[in-house]
């Protein structure tokens, strides 16, 4: 009796070691696939970010694009009133023209 009691005993740490690496190798494979998804998943975030980066310049630089033309049609509309104003009235241009060409020698004259 004593014999299948040892027997027995031993039979059941050989199962209980067997189930353990039965487990760790389980637990194992379990990691490795965690491991390649939350890779997988940072690989997704990275390129979301990227593209999301990519479309807000690409919004920034036809804003500013824009704003460049309209600036420059402004300057150029600016441009031509000044152009008509001094052609329309000369005297009142010259007389503007030298009132701030003293203030600058003025300014400049004290530095």
């Amino acid at each position: 009796m004593e014999f299948e009691m040892a027997r027995t005993a031993a039979s059941t740490k050989d199962e209980t070691i067997d189930d353990l690496h039965a487990q760790i190798a389980t637990l194992k494979s379990d990691i490795a696939i965690l491991t390649s998804t939350v890779k997988d998943l940072g690989i997704e975030k990275k390129d979301n970010l990227s593209a999301a980066a990519s479309a807000g310049a690409e919004i920034l630089k036809m804003k500013g694009q824009a704003a460049m033309h309209d600036a420059q049609v402004t300057a150029k509309k600016a441009a031509e009133q000044a152009e008509t104003t001094v052609r329309e009235n000369p005297a009142a241009a010259v007389g503007i023209a030298a009132g701030v060409g003293f203030l600058v020698g003025m300014f400049a004259g004290r530095r």
